[in-house]
């Protein structure tokens, strides 16, 4: 902390980094006599830049929508009630153990967070599996990198989004992004893009949508939703048809080439261009492009990942890196942009079913084995499953579906596909507890609130899309009878009879967690909060306090996998669940923006957020506006097989006409959630947020103003 007195006025500043995505800028935290507010702070990643989110953070701080107290009602439909913990904490303890004695312990499923820090997400899933003793755990991340965590495990052998330092793309030749938009959603990554630009190197965007980031690049391949997939078994056809593919890499480095070569012999130039509507002309020239720059760095994102062959979608783009070589050398190589906060390090420090701390697998003898010794349990004891949370909601109206569920930080009613069932279901669940600073959509349905504090209120650690480490302090203390999520998972461990295997203590539970991921995957071993407070640049793995970690974990050319060697995997590309057909001839797909962040909880409540866009929009291209008779800024009725919704209407002049655009946080009458599709990827599970067929119409009124959900309030 900096401090200096000026005029009787106290003046201090806290470094820390913002609370919203995955490139953790960093910040200063200021506070004056007006308050608290927000400066960029100069770092690797974020250069001095932050984003207008991250300006308005400390907004946050004192916020009168708030929860301050317990909120608890014994009936569904009771209003809530102020409480206090011991009684929240009780009735809760009680319900949860009635539903395990009625219906086993795995009816209870626990629900974490990407927003969650490490010690948050390690000491939940120790939580989970040692005092509920339930194998239901999952994260709102399921939505989110699941597809591109399962493709890196697959081809290269361990899941980490940034296998290399972002300062790479500064340096690199040519950059591909493949249904990514961090110009919008990321924007201070620009000062890399720029440095890119400086040097005359080019940029080639796929996406279906002129995004800010496909505006800015050189080469827009503006595809046919659901095509990524074709487009690089495409571009991996020419690319071995004009021999530039690095055959010294392929041959030392991969196995499985040979199977590549069948699988992409029948996509012929004409033929994906019929299938993608990118031209062969256009394919001719990212190819070539691709087969002669020396240093090339391709990056996928949500687009291509959140849809039902989201896996395979991934794998084409890293076969044609293998193909390339790029994999494993400075200034290039394959990635994925991890979009939560903490995104990369809850899933890897226990938050996933089939997954341990570490990134250690749920399903192997030693990993089960080494965390049970860690946690003084029998190793058949430690639940093991690989059910999501798509198939769990699936089964919410079996018999042997879950029937209670404990949800931090996530807001899975908004953020769930099709998530009118889910309002349906929800209030058929026995019990429903939500810890969360704010009253959500899914908190106000639930039985028990309990109020957590915010980022400034406690000490964490987060870990970035590249892999690297970084702590955040604790600013200021929570208001009066607001907990941390450590301290409530305490609360509960011990009224189960776990309380003294449970620290709420940050440092110790990271201690912990060091332990526990010592020789894994993900190893953190050597990274501690003194080497952290110190600024240390530190990446996993970490083995050795001599060590600064490895920030590009592939440099060595031996990759984590059974036989050393990165893998290729053939990828057959087949139809959507849903297309565009006479009665819903649109394409709907799903994404963030600029002003608001995931489900809007937090950002909804930032007045300047807030103005910047009130209302959901959904993005149209003019001319097909005009044949359905639709003004810019009208609202309209969008429309599918699941749901309405009613939003304003945006005109993207350079939008495909096939297409129509809607971020998925919501008000009440507009939500993207309720119009998408609940199938999935039958191999990370991911629903398909980005495909699905809509219809669209004129509207001559305006929708009624929604707020957000207020605490009703009962006297005891």
């Amino acid at each position: 902390m900096i401090e200096k007195h000026i005029k009787d006025r106290i003046y201090a500043k806290y470094p820390t980094h913002c609370p919203f995505c995955s490139y953790q800028c960093a910040i200063w935290v200021v506070q004056d006599s007006h308050g608290f507010r927000v400066e960029p702070r100069e770092f690797t990643t974020n250069k001095g830049e932050i984003c207008i989110k991250g300006w308005h953070a400390a907004a946050l701080i004192g916020h009168p929508k708030r929860v301050l107290n317990p909120l608890i009602r014994y009936k569904k439909d009771n209003a809530f009630r102020e409480s206090n913990w011991e009684e929240a904490i009780s009735f809760t303890v009680d319900k949860i153990s009635q539903i395990r004695s009625r219906w086993g312990n795995s009816s209870i499923f626990v629900y974490g967070s990407g927003s969650l820090t490490n010690e948050k997400a390690y000491l939940l899933g120790k939580f989970a599996r040692v005092a509920l003793q339930t194998s239901a755990i999952d994260y709102n991340g399921r939505y989110c990198m699941a597809s591109a965590s399962k493709a890196l495990e697959m081809a290269l052998g361990i899941d980490r989004g940034l296998p290399f330092p972002i300062d790479y793309i500064a340096h690199t030749d040519l950059l591909l992004l493949v249904g990514t938009n961090p110009l919008e959603t990321m924007p201070p990554i620009r000062s890399h893009f720029d440095c890119l630009k400086k040097r005359n190197k080019k940029i080639i965007a796929i996406d279906p949508r002129p995004t800010p980031t496909a505006t800015y690049a050189d080469v827009h391949l503006q595809i046919k939703p659901g095509t990524d997939g074709i487009l690089a078994n495409g571009l991996l056809y020419l690319l071995i048809q004009k021999n530039k593919i690095d055959h010294y890499f392929v041959r030392n480095y991969t196995s499985g080439f040979e199977k590549i070569l069948n699988s992409v012999s029948s996509f012929w130039p004409a033929k994906v261009e019929t299938l993608t509507g990118i031209s062969q002309r256009e394919l001719f020239r990212v190819a070539e492009l691709l087969g002669t720059e020396k240093n090339i760095v391709i990056l996928t994102g949500r687009g291509c990942e959140q849809q039902t062959q989201g896996v395979f979608n991934v794998l084409s783009f890293i076969n044609l890196s293998l193909a390339l070589g790029i994999v494993g050398k400075v200034n290039s190589g394959f990635g994925t942009l991890t979009g939560q906060g903490n995104g990369q390090g809850a899933r890897e420090l226990g938050l996933k079913p089939d997954q341990l701390p570490g990134a250690r697998s749920n399903l192997d003898s030693f990993d089960r084995n080494y965390i049970a010794s860690l946690w003084q349990i029998d190793e058949k004891d430690l639940p093991s499953s690989d059910k999501s949370v798509t198939e769990i909601f699936e089964s919410l109206e079996k018999p042997q579906g879950i029937k209670a569920m404990l949800v931090f930080g996530a807001n899975p009613i908004v953020s769930s596909p099709n998530n009118s069932k889910l309002k349906r279901l929800f209030p058929q669940l026995e019990f429903l507890l939500v810890c969360d600073p704010f009253l959500s959509e899914t908190a106000a349905m639930a039985d028990v609130v309990l109020p957590t504090a915010i980022w400034a209120e406690e000490t964490g650690t987060v870990t970035n899309l590249e892999g690297r480490v970084l702590l955040r302090p604790k600013i200021l203390d929570p208001p009066k009878n607001v907990k941390t999520d450590l301290e409530i998972i305490h609360l509960l461990a011990e009224k189960f009879g776990y309380g003294l295997r449970f620290s709420s203590d940050p440092q110790a539970i990271f201690e912990e967690l060091r332990r526990a991921t010592a020789g894994a995957a993900a190893d953190y071993s050597a990274i501690t909060y003194q080497r952290l407070s110190r600024g240390e640049e530190l990446y996993w793995p970490c083995h050795s306090f001599l060590s600064k970690g490895q920030k590009d974990i592939f440099l060595t050319k031996r990759f984590p996998t059974d036989k050393g060697k990165a893998k290729f995997h053939p990828v057959y590309p087949t139809a959507s669940p849903e297309e565009p057909n006479i009665e819903y001839p649109f394409y709907l797909t799903t994404g963030r923006t600029l002003h608001h962040y995931q489900t809007g909880v937090q950002t909804r409540l930032i007045q300047k957020l807030q103005e910047k866009e009130p209302s959901v929009i959904v993005e149209i291209n003019p001319a097909v506006a005009r044949h359905f008779g639709i003004k810019d800024g009208q609202y309209v009725l969008v429309e599918t097989k699941r749901g309405k919704g009613y939003f304003k209407a945006k005109f993207s002049p350079n939008l495909r006409l096939d297409t129509l655009f809607i971020p998925f946080y919501s008000n009440a009458q507009a939500e993207a959630n309720a119009l998408t599709i609940s199938h999935f990827d039958p191999l990370s599970k991911m629903p398909s947020f980005k495909l699905c067929a809509a219809k669209i119409q004129s509207l001559t009124e305006q929708t009624p103003h929604t707020e957000h959900t207020e605490i009703r309030k009962e006297k005891k």
